[in-house]
């Protein structure tokens, strides 16, 4: 079974996480919120509790890692070394980074984007050209432009882990 790992910041947006969640276990993908702090408030004062910390997370374990958008949670991530670590691990590994919204922003600053081979929320490009999709999946880097295409996004994630016929089929029986 595939397992992915959420990473969630304080000031995060918290649909940009939750679901993504909620999709993935639709798609009987194992899936881990891995929290900075045990209890996360979101950039719209929603606290929800994480599954694990993050210095209780084992990369191994996991075959994709997302980073949620929201501000100021993607500047909590990206200021936060173990999830620098994480990144630097997944790319080491070949293993699949999704990020969305601002949170493309890290993957950018990392050297790990392509001109118009992702997409952001716009003016998180980073000096970069946007495809301006609402999804882009290049090699093992899956971008989302933001919670509008949250579901495109995921849609993305569970085609990469598992097929394009689960992908659609988890999406129409969400009636989307």
């Amino acid at each position: 079974m595939m397992k992915v790992g959420i990473l969630c910041a304080p000031g995060m947006e918290e649909c940009e996480g939750l679901i993504v969640y909620d999709l993935l276990f639709r798609a009987g993908i194992e899936v881990k919120l891995i929290g900075l702090e045990k209890e996360i408030t979101s950039s719209h004062n929603l606290t929800f509790k994480t599954d694990l910390l993050i210095d209780e997370f084992d990369g191994k374990e996991y075959d994709c890692v997302v980073l949620p958008g929201g501000l100021p949670g993607t500047k909590n991530l990206e200021a936060d070394t173990r999830v620098q670590n994480i990144i630097d691990e997944f790319v080491k590994e070949d293993k699949y980074i999704a990020a969305i919204c601002a949170a493309p922003s890290i993957l950018n600053h990392k050297g790990l984007l392509k001109d118009e081979k992702f997409t952001c929320f716009p003016g998180w490009e980073c000096e970069l050209k946007s495809s301006g999709q609402k999804a882009v999946k290049e090699g093992k880097i899956i971008t989302g432009k933001g919670l509008g295409a949250t579901f495109e996004f995921a849609y993305e994630i569970i085609k990469a882990l598992d097929s394009e016929e689960k992908a659609q089929s988890v999406l129409k029986t969400i009636q989307y």
